[in-house]
């Protein structure tokens, strides 16, 4: 009796095998629930933008605006810490806008990260930063230069 039991499950081909389970599943879940954040950070960040118009750079107003974008930005970092385009957003919000605990030198590191991953918003802003910056130096040696 529990021989032929034996013979009947052993003869049975295992039903799990590694190919039936989705390895990327984690993955997809933290893509996506970063893209949602992403989203909100960045419907938080054209709100700004059209009240700005309207209003001081400054403005109370935009405060909790820019609150909103930067937390949801962190957020987005915190699901999938390899999101470049996070990344790149966080940066901007360092560096143009004057969110509470903005700090340049933040800004500057997570837009190099975001370019050096290859976001090509982020390598044509950090060029286009780096030139601007490079002429002003330019300029700062041929006054420099001239004083001397």
């Amino acid at each position: 009796m529990l021989g032929s039991l034996f013979a009947k499950t052993s003869l049975k081909p295992s039903a799990l095998h590694l190919f039936q389970f989705n390895l990327q599943r984690g993955l997809h879940s933290r893509n996506k629930k970063a893209a949602e954040f992403l989203a909100q950070g960045f419907s938080a960040i054209k709100e700004v933008d059209r009240v700005m118009d309207k209003s001081e750079p400054n403005s109370r107003l935009l405060i909790p605006l820019l609150r909103k974008a930067k937390e949801n930005f962190e957020l987005a970092l915190e699901a999938d810490n390899s999101n470049a385009h996070a990344r790149y957003w966080l940066s901007k919000l360092h560096l143009k806008y004057h969110v509470p605990g903005a700090c340049k030198a933040i800004g500057a590191a997570l837009l190099v990260e975001a370019a050096d991953m290859g976001d090509a918003e982020a390598q044509y802003e950090l060029g286009r930063r780096l030139r601007y910056e490079v002429s002003f130096l330019k300029i700062d040696i041929v006054i420099i230069f001239v004083l001397i």
